[in-house]
C-alpha cells in the first residue's frame, strides 16, 4: 500500500503542486508551452527571456503572465508536464506477464531509449544547471521522473513478491537499484557527451541484459 499511496503522491497530488489546471490547457497555452520549450533548448535556462519566448511564442507578455508569474514558474511547469509525459510512456509494466526478467528488460530498454534522445539530454543539463538556484525547478523534474518512475516500478515488485516470484523486503529500495544497474555506465557518459555519441541498440541490450542478470540473482525467489 505505501508503493501505491507513492503512485498517487507523484501523480495527481503532484500535478495539483505545479498549478497545472487542466482548464488552462488551451490551444493558447499550449503555443506558448511550445515556444518556450524552443527557447529554452536553445538558450538554456539562464539565457532565455521573457522576450525571446513571448517572440518564439507568437504572444504577448500579458499572455504568458496570464499563465505563469515568471519564467522560472514556466519552466518549472514545462519540465513535469515534458517529464510525467515521458514517464508515462517509458514506465510500461505488462502486469499479465509473469516473466519478470522479461518485463524488467522491456522497462530498462525503454527507459534507457528515452534518456538517450537529445532533447531529453538537454533538459536534463538545463534542470541540473537550474536547480541549485531554484530547487523546485529540480523537484519538478524529480517527481515528474524519477519519483514516479520508482513508485510505479516499486508497486509492480511488490506483486510480484506478493505472487512468490521475487524476494523482495524493500521494494522500494529495490526499484531504485534496478533502474541505477540499467543506467550504469551509459547515463552519465551520454549527459558529459563522451564517446562517439548515442549508445547503439545492441549496447543498451547489454547493459540491461546485464541489470536484470544481477538484479533476478538478488531477488529471484528462493526455491
Amino acid at each position: 500500500m505505501e508503493d501505491v499511496q507513492e503512485l498517487k503522491e507523484t501523480g495527481a497530488a503532484a500535478a495539483v503542486a505545479r498549478d497545472v489546471p487542466a482548464a488552462l490547457d488551451t490551444a493558447k497555452r499550449q503555443q506558448l508551452m511550445e515556444g518556450a520549450r524552443r527557447v529554452f533548448l536553445e538558450h538554456g535556462f539562464d539565457g532565455a527571456s521573457v522576450g525571446d519566448i513571448v517572440r518564439a511564442a507568437g504572444i504577448s507578455k500579458g499572455t504568458l503572465y496570464a499563465y505563469f508569474p515568471s519564467k522560472e514558474k514556466l519552466f518549472e511547469t514545462l519540465v513535469f508536464e515534458d517529464k510525467r509525459k515521458q514517464a508515462e510512456a517509458s514506465c510500461v509494466l505488462d502486469e499479465a506477464d509473469e516473466d519478470v526478467a522479461r518485463v524488467l528488460f522491456k522497462l530498462g530498454t525503454s527507459l534507457l531509449d528515452m534518456m538517450r534522445q537529445p532533447e531529453t539530454l538537454a533538459f536534463v543539463r538545463i534542470v541540473v544547471g537550474a536547480a541549485a538556484k531554484f530547487p523546485e525547478i529540480g523537484r519538478a523534474f524529480y517527481d515528474a521522473g524519477p519519483a514516479y518512475g520508482i513508485a510505479r516500478l516499486a508497486a509492480y515488485l511488490r506483486r510480484m513478491t506478493d505472487k512468490g516470484l521475487l524476494d523482495i523486503g524493500d521494494h522500494h529500495h529495490a526499484a531504485n537499484q534496478f533502474l541505477d544497474l540499467c543506467k550504469s555506465g551509459i547515463h552519465i557518459r551520454m549527459l558529459f557527451c563522451m564517446g562517439s555519441g548515442q549508445p547503439s541498440n545492441a549496447e543498451i541490450e547489454r547493459n540491461v541484459e546485464s541489470a536484470v542478470s544481477v538484479f533476478m540473482k538478488a531477488y529471484g525467489a528462493k526455491s
